[in-house]
């Protein structure tokens, strides 16, 4: 047998596991799409200013799921992490606030800082894998950034 033959099947497997592959391994990320693209067609029935507020308040929920998930598993007994924890809470209450507190042409590009802002949030989460398990983080970051990529182009309503 030659070395071709015998990497043949291997190629074809490996092929065939690829797409199947990557599929079974990127789950959170279809769930978050999936998540995002229902949301935010739940709130665009929404009246114009219920639509900021709606997803203002969901900025700082994601925010506080991770502190609250963070507490559960018992990784906020380290100090640094229990910090930058309630750190992030607090900032994006402000970009919360401070979406509610514009004119809803202008909440869009708040808000779409403050999902971008978690999208990196979740990444660092990601990669740190503590605080909230790693399928979370990846779901989370898909949904922050097609919520963020829908409130540039089309906007609130």
């Amino acid at each position: 047998m030659t070395r071709a033959t015998a990497a043949a099947p291997d190629l074809a497997t490996r092929r065939a596991d690829g797409v199947r592959g990557v599929l079974a391994r990127r789950w959170p990320a279809a769930l978050g799409a999936v998540a995002a693209a229902n949301g935010f067609a739940l709130v665009a029935r929404l009246p114009e200013p219920a639509q900021a507020w709606t997803s203002a308040w969901c900025v700082l929920l994601a925010a506080v799921v991770y502190l609250t998930w963070g507490t559960a598993r018992g990784d906020l007994g380290d100090r640094r992490l229990l910090t930058a924890q309630t750190a992030a809470v607090l900032g994006f209450g402000a970009v919360a606030l401070a979406a509610v507190a514009v004119e809803p042409a202008a909440a869009r590009y708040v808000l779409a800082a403050g999902w971008l802002g978690h999208a990196a949030w979740d990444v660092a989460h990601h990669r740190l894998g503590r605080v909230v398990p790693r399928w979370y983080a990846e779901t989370c970051l898909v949904a922050d950034l097609v919520v963020a990529a829908a409130l540039l182009t089309v906007g609130l309503g």
